[in-house]
C-alpha cells in the first residue's frame, strides 16, 4: 500500500507528516500518556467490533485529508515499537498517531503545533488483516521510557532575541507558506520562543535579518561568514542563507558565542557556533531596513 500520496504539485510531503507524526520530536505530555494507556486497554479487553464502532485503532490504516491545503496521505497507527514515520507507519504516542486514535471516518483530528492548530479529516478507515496485539506490559514499559525520558534534562537552546519589524515580516512570510510546510513549522518553532524588542533596543551581538555572521563549524574548524536573508534575496553568490533553511531559521535570534547542534544537508549532526556579529543592520542605526 502507497503510505503518501502525491498532492497537486506532484511532490511527496513526507518530511511534513514524518514532524507532527513523530514521538520523539513532539513527545506528548504525561497526563495524555495516562489517558492512552487507560483508551487502550479498554479497546483490547472489549470484544471484537467494527472499525465503525471503534474507531481508529493501532493496525488501522486511514486516508487522511489536511483541511488547511486539500491534500491527502495515508498512514497506518502502530504501537511505539513499529514505529516507522518515514514509511507512514506512526507512534499511537505522537502527537499525530494520539489525535486519530478512536477518530472514526468524516470526523477531525486536530493537532496544535506551535502557534496553530491543524486539521485533518479521516475520508477512508481500514483494517490490516493481522492488526498487532496489545501487550499492556510492553506498553506500560515504553511508556514509562517515554515519561523518564522526558524528566531527563533536556541540553538547553540558546537563548533568543527577536526585533519586532523581523517578526512581522517573518509572520507575512510564513503566512504565505502551507501550513504544513516543514520550513515554517521549523521557523515557528524558533519564533515561538525568542523575547521580542524594538529594532532601537536590539543588542548589538544579536543575529538579526541581513546580519552578516562568522560562524565556527566546530567538527571541521571551518569558519564560513554567512548573511542570514529573506527567500527573495537569495542569489547565486553562496555567502547568503535563507532564514526558511535550517541552518537560517537556527541562526536567527543567537548571540556571539552561542552555539547550537545543527542537522546539516549529509544527515550528520555538526556543533555550529557563532563567532562575530560582522554586520548587524540596527548596530549600523538602520532600523528600518
Amino acid at each position: 500500500m502507497t503510505m503518501f500520496t502525491k498532492n497537486a504539485s506532484g511532490k511527496t510531503d513526507v518530511s511534513a507528516v514524518f514532524f507532527m507524526a513523530s514521538s520523539a520530536i513532539q513527545p506528548l505530555p504525561p497526563w495524555q500518556l495516562q489517558q492512552l494507556l487507560l483508551q487502550l486497554e479498554s479497546a483490547a479487553k472489549s470484544k471484537r467490533k467494527a472499525l465503525s464502532e471503534t474507531g481508529m485503532l493501532p493496525g488501522c490504516s486511514a486516508r487522511l485529508l489536511d483541511l488547511s491545503d486539500q491534500t491527502e496521505v495515508w498512514l497506518t497507527l502502530v504501537y511505539p515499537q513499529q514505529e516507522q514515520p518515514e514509511q507512514g507507519f506512526i507512534s499511537v504516542l505522537s502527537p499525530l498517531g494520539a489525535a486519530l486514535l478512536g477518530k472514526n471516518v468524516g470526523e477531525v483530528a486536530e493537532v496544535t503545533l506551535f502557534r496553530r492548530t491543524l486539521r485533518f479529516m479521516l475520508c477512508d478507515l481500514m483494517s490490516v488483516k493481522q492488526p498487532p496485539a496489545f501487550r499492556p506490559f510492553v506498553q506500560e514499559k515504553t511508556m514509562s521510557q517515554t515519561l523518564a525520558k522526558q524528566a531527563l534534562p533536556e541540553p538547553a537552546l540558546p537563548n533568543i532575541v527577536l526585533s519586532s519589524l523581523d517578526l512581522d515580516r517573518l509572520d507575512q512570510l510564513l503566512s504565505r507558506l502551507p501550513a504544513t510546510d516543514p520550513a515554517r513549522l521549523q521557523l515557528e518553532q524558533e519564533l515561538d520562543r525568542g523575547a521580542v524588542v524594538e529594532p532601537a533596543a536590539m543588542p548589538a551581538n544579536v543575529v538579526t535579518m541581513n546580519s552578516t555572521v562568522r560562524l565556527r563549524l566546530l567538527k571541521t574548524g571551518e569558519e564560513p561568514c554567512l548573511t542570514l536573508v529573506y527567500p527573495k534575496d537569495l542569489d547565486a553568490s553562496g555567502d547568503k542563507v535563507s532564514v526558511l533553511a535550517p541552518v537560517g531559521s537556527a541562526l536567527l535570534g543567537l548571540s556571539e558565542g552561542d552555539q547550537i547542534h545543527w542537522p546539516m544537508p549529509d544527515g550528520e549532526i555538526q556543533p555550529i557556533q557563532v563567532l562575530q556579529l560582522v554586520y548587524q543592520p540596527e548596530r549600523s542605526g538602520q532600523l528600518h531596513r
